[in-house]
């Protein structure tokens, strides 16, 4: 197992998809496959994702979710052949820096033993019925509701001892070392959200069982003590 894997699961977002294709573009020669597990989309979503399979080392399988974010994830775990995976959903653009700079990355990660990264991801809600490319969204503008940072792990080690938990909410357990990416834009996932698509979510959400019980057990696991064995390394961003 070498080189680099960026793990996509999609479901009927084709601009979203063509914009994340977008911002990874610099990144088709350096990472070894894009994998993207889709959750039986509409035809013409999945033709769009395919589109990209004479332009980028692109890998498509379908798998349903089955209302279980976790196991989709485990699954793309799986389905991945390199040393290091970058997990990305379809409505979040990485930064181009993050892109260009996974090569250093797993260096870095590789040389101080870093199972896992967190990078920010900045959520920007507002009212819109349709995508709106996020380059035209100013976040200063009165129809946004929420502006937000969070920390998400994304860029993991593929080491069998890391996996994926809770079917919503989901989050990586082992993790032993960990790097987080400051909150700054140059290291970002941004994170675009319309109201109709926040909707939608909601929907889902509150179909998948256990849904309020799944956040209570997700607030007393992380203060398990296998949750705080994670330490946290102190390093230079490595490019």
């Amino acid at each position: 197992m070498t080189g680099i894997s960026v793990a996509v699961m999609t479901h009927n977002e084709i601009p979203q998809f063509h914009w994340m294709m977008e911002a990874l573009a610099p990144a088709f020669g350096i990472v070894d496959e894009i994998v993207v597990i889709d959750d039986f989309s509409t035809p013409e979503c999945v033709a769009a994702i395919r589109s990209y399979e004479d332009k980028a080392p692109l890998r498509f399988y379908q798998r349903a979710l089955n209302k279980n974010f976790a196991k989709q994830r485990n699954y793309m775990k799986m389905m991945c052949r390199g040393d290091l995976i970058f997990f990305l959903d379809p409505d979040e653009l990485p930064a181009r820096q993050v892109v260009a700079g996974l090569p250093a990355i797993m260096e870095m990660m590789q040389k101080l033993d870093i199972d896992a990264c967190t990078l920010p991801r900045r959520t920007i809600l507002h009212v819109a019925s349709t995508p709106v490319h996020p380059s035209r969204i100013d976040p200063k503008h009165p129809g946004i509701l929420q502006d937000f940072w969070e920390d998400q792990v994304r860029i993991l080690r593929n080491l069998p001892h890391l996996h994926w938990t809770m079917r919503l909410h989901e989050y990586v357990t082992g993790i032993r070392r960990g790097y987080r990416f400051p909150h700054q834009p140059e290291f970002a996932l941004l994170h675009p959200k319309t109201t109709a698509a926040a909707k939608v979510g909601r929907t889902l959400y509150d179909s998948i069982h256990m849904r309020h019980f799944s956040r209570m057990k997700n607030s007393i696991y992380k203060r398990l003590p296998w949750r705080r064995s994670t330490e946290w390394v102190t390093a230079a961003v490595p490019f």
